[in-house]
C-alpha cells in the first residue's frame, strides 16, 4: 500500500476515470454494496470531466473563430 502513495499518478484523464468506474462496478456487483457511494462518486467525476472537456473545446472553438474574424 505504501508503494501506491509514491506512484506518479499523472493527470486525470477520461480513460483513467472510465477504468475506475468499471473496476468499481465489478467490486460493487461481486463484493459489497458498501462501495456503491464511491462508485457513484467516480461516475459523477467522469460526467463532470466530460462536461468540462466539452466546455473547453467549445471555448477554444469560439476563441478561434473570434480570432479569425478580428484578423
Amino acid at each position: 500500500m505504501t508503494q501506491w502513495h509514491h506512484r506518479d499518478r499523472g493527470p486525470i484523464t477520461e480513460e483513467k476515470l472510465l477504468k475506475a468506474v468499471h473496476i468499481l462496478a465489478d467490486i460493487v456487483e461481486k463484493q459489497s454494496p458498501a462501495f456503491r457511494p464511491l462508485y457513484h462518486d467516480v461516475r459523477q467525476q467522469l460526467a463532470e470531466y466530460r462536461l468540462q472537456e466539452k466546455a473547453d473545446t467549445a471555448a477554444a472553438t469560439i476563441a478561434s473563430l473570434t480570432e479569425n474574424k478580428v484578423a
